[in-house]
């Protein structure tokens, strides 16, 4: 089971898509692999014991960027292309890529080729993008 929160500033975005996302999650009968629950960034260091990952939504990634406080968890700024079409399998799939490069580390991760997350024109999970290039 991968506990994914999905952050922003105060939650409408935020919110949104993570509500959207754990609906889905119970339709397609993922519940035992995944979970998604909102925290707001400005609450998240004092909530990350209750997830494994932090998925970011870009409009705030430097607000976290700036950040100095050290997390026990991974961070993954979502791109903006990618908040667009979410699929549960396609979080999941880049939460449990993410996770792995992360290794257990905390920080900032992202795919390779997408540092600059405005460039990314994906609109499925790194994982399956790859695939479909092949």
């Amino acid at each position: 089971m991968i506990r994914i929160a999905i952050c922003c500033g105060e939650g409408f975005s935020s919110g949104f898509l993570s509500r959207h996302l754990a609906m889905n999650t119970v339709r397609e009968n993922l519940q035992d692999q995944v979970s998604f629950e909102f925290i707001p960034f400005y609450q998240l260091y004092e909530r990350q014991n209750e997830v494994d990952i932090a998925m970011i939504m870009p409009h705030i990634e430097p607000q976290v960027r700036k950040d100095t406080r050290e997390y026990s968890i991974p961070f993954y700024i979502i791109p903006y292309k990618v908040v667009i079409k979410p699929t549960v399998r396609d979080y999941l799939d880049d939460a449990e890529d993410i996770l792995a490069m992360a290794d257990g580390k905390p920080g900032i991760y992202c795919f390779p080729g997408e540092e600059l997350i405005t460039r990314v024109s994906r609109l499925v999970s790194y994982r399956k993008y790859k695939m479909q290039e092949n």
